[in-house]
């Protein structure tokens, strides 16, 4: 649970934190074990664990454990950024508080890493790179766009007859350079409402904006659909896939329909149907589900071909021990933006991009290496000749590495440049050091 990870994990840190600082008035030898206690437990990958790759595949594939908690982190900021039951309940002050008090803890302790640049990038005065800044504005500019469009859309449509009216649909229009992490997209068969409204959209965006591509991301999308039984009727707020599974009842809503029939009816991956199912029959904050299956299970990865499943006609909402006859309730909880393939390629592009960091790292720490060395020759010989400086350096350095010609001449031209050493006027292959 991202929230409650995050917030217990805040508290505690507040709490130590004012300790220290009204105890100790900030002693920084207690502030340091503050945060080498919270580096040890936020980076403890024996609390929430993370596989990620070390190889590609096909060549050995292997995986090392890594904390969980920078993504947990990023899925708090996440819920706290879109319209969730968290979001909800706050204002927009006691948001930005909130994210503002999770990116400090999170650059004060954690490491940089590809999955905090998720909910860092949005805070410029962080001090961000200019490439993810510049992402983030054509996401604002992509939003605003989406609602001029929304409104000429529903402006155009009003006095005509949709497949679905014009006022209950909201399109988004995205830069996939900007917002799309993966170039999959899942298929699934869309209630037909919603499939004829396609073209109509696209044929409304293509007069407007020719030479232009759409591809259609349902992975990401989500909807509310009205939900009634013996008991009473009610909102649900679902995704796209769990909205393709519901409208399997919508003609027979006392049918039992077998794990088989319902992927030929919505066309979902195997992996997507049994966890959208899951969502539907096993959901942790209902006492009464919406749907009720047979034989029992113990995971999504039990299902077969021949579980039945069916539409609960007692579902209803309990507030209070008491049986509402209307209501609203959230299906989605965290909304579903990845699948298990797309997890993988990002877990697999953050590992490459660490090793292109370690390696500009120890390409930098090289650098340093070389002119220290040098500047500790000079101010010992104040007057060396080019060989006997590449002869000392490689002395002083062959413990760690081979220093390469090339490496040691463009440190040399540096150091002179810097005025730390010269050339001597009369023989240009002798340095001398330089006060």
């Amino acid at each position: 649970d991202s929230e409650k990870y995050v917030e217990q994990l805040l508290t505690l840190f507040n709490r130590f934190s004012k300790l220290v600082k009204e105890a100790f008035q900030d002693d920084p030898r207690f502030l340091t074990a503050r945060d080498k206690a919270y580096k040890a437990v936020v980076n403890d990958a024996t609390i929430f664990k993370l596989e990620l790759p070390l190889k590609q595949k096909g060549v050995g594939l292997k995986t090392q454990p890594e904390s969980k908690c920078p993504e947990l982190l990023a899925n708090y900021c996440d819920m706290l950024l879109r319209k969730t039951p968290l979001s909800k309940k706050l204002t927009s002050e006691e948001i930005e508080a909130k994210l503002k008090e999770v990116v400090c803890f999170c650059f004060l302790l954690l490491n940089y890493s590809e999955e905090l640049i998720s909910f860092c990038l949005f805070i410029q005065e962080v001090g961000m790179p200019a490439d993810y800044v510049n992402k983030l504005a054509r996401m604002f500019q992509d939003i605003k766009v989406s609602e001029d469009l929304n409104q000429a859309f529903k402006e155009m449509h009003k006095n005509n007859k949709l497949a679905l009216p014009a006022d209950s649909v909201n399109i988004k229009i995205l830069n996939a350079g900007a917002w799309s992490r993966s170039s999959e997209k899942v298929f699934v068969s869309l209630p037909t409402e919603l499939e004829d409204l396609i073209p109509e959209v696209e044929e409304f965006y293509k007069k407007n904006h020719s030479g232009r591509k759409l591809h259609w991301h349902h992975l990401m999308s989500n909807g509310i659909i009205t939900f009634k039984n013996e008991v009473g009727q009610y909102d649900l707020e679902v995704t796209t896939f769990q909205l393709a599974v519901l409208f399997a009842w919508n003609q027979r809503p006392r049918e039992k329909i077998s794990f088989e029939n319902l992927k030929l009816a919505t066309e979902l991956p195997d992996a997507e149907l049994r966890r959208t199912l899951w969502s539907l029959v096993a959901f942790p904050k209902l006492k009464r589900q919406v749907l009720l299956y047979e034989p029992q299970v113990n995971s999504p990865k039990d299902f077969t071909e021949g579980t039945l499943f069916s539409v609960n006609q007692e579902f209803s909402l309990i507030k209070n021990a008491k049986v509402q006859k209307r209501g609203k309730i959230n299906l989605i909880g965290r909304l579903q933006l990845t699948t298990e393939r797309m997890r993988e390629e990002e877990n697999e592009g953050i590992v490459q991009l660490r090793i292109l960091r370690t390696q500009a790292n120890k390409l930098f720490f090289s650098l340093v290496l070389h002119q220290e060395a040098i500047i500790q020759i000079m101010k010992m010989r104040k007057k060396i000749t080019n060989a006997q400086l590449q002869t000392e350096l490689v002395e002083i350095l062959k413990n760690m590495f081979l220093p390469q010609k090339k490496m040691i001449k463009e440190q040399i031209e540096w150091l002179i440049e810097h005025k730390y050493i010269r050339r001597d006027e009369s023989d240009i292959n002798t340095f001398i050091y330089m006060a």
